[in-house]
């Protein structure tokens, strides 16, 4: 037996018996009971069933232990720091998450300047929690993350096409590295997915979004926790 955990998939067995060892594999991974049950794509990411319906409100998951609104999607668009304990004790807040409409799948960040390996590593967390929140009786919006071209290989896959989708656009539109970024994925997430909606927390500008909005697709945008906050601050409604 080896030191640590090691394993050898011997590339000579049949088909069948290379998956056997793939899931005996994927038993003694990192919370492997999240996944339970799941499919997976090519990469192993877990496929989320997209709910049916769309938010008539978000509300961030660091706010919802004192809301007593039910009605709000609750979404994740902010510090990782914020929600990681999600990933560290899911059982421990599923009760609360069931209480309200639904979810918008985690966003563990993919930053482009991350390594290749922890951009995946946070895709496959964010999959593997909305999946066994799912299986919890929790409706689930997946959210679609990239970061630059290196990304696009993983980055849309687990979602089902021609359904609903969101995104985050807060703190992408004002850098104009962040905002290249996310204007050269959009239309790569567009015509791998076709979604039919697109749900959209923060900012959704006319030359990023506008050629979307004239098509046979309906963007439903909310607006950031920060827009709301300096709204109120001015007194707008």
């Amino acid at each position: 037996m080896c030191a640590g955990l090691c394993f050898v998939v011997d590339v000579t067995m049949k088909k069948g018996e290379i998956m056997k060892e793939k899931i005996e594999i994927r038993k003694g991974s990192e919370k492997a009971w999240l996944v339970r049950g799941a499919n997976f794509d090519e990469w192993d990411i877990p496929i989320i069933e997209t709910a049916v319906g769309t938010p008539t409100s978000l509300l961030p998951f660091s706010k919802c232990k004192k809301e007593r609104d039910f009605a709000h999607w609750i979404h994740f668009y902010e510090q990782d720091d914020k929600f990681e304990n999600l990933w560290t004790n899911p059982k421990g807040h599923v009760e609360k998450l069931k209480r309200f409409n639904g979810i918008i799948s985690p966003d563990f960040s993919i930053y482009a300047d991350y390594p290749l390996a922890e951009q995946v590593h946070n895709k496959y967390r964010n999959h593997a929690v909305a999946y066994w929140l799912s299986t919890q009786g929790i409706p689930v919006i997946p959210n679609v993350r990239w970061s630059n071209e290196r990304s696009y290989d993983f980055c849309f896959r687990g979602i089902e096409k021609n359904s609903v989708v969101a995104v985050g656009t807060h703190g992408q539109m004002k850098s104009k590295a962040n905002r290249e970024l996310f204007t050269r994925g959009l239309p790569v997430m567009i015509s791998t997915l076709s979604p039919h909606t697109i749900i959209v927390y923060g900012n959704a500008p006319d030359d990023v979004f506008g050629k979307y909005k004239t098509q046979d697709m309906k963007i439903i945008v909310f607006k950031s926790e920060t827009a709301r906050y300096h709204e109120r601050k001015k007194g707008v409604a």
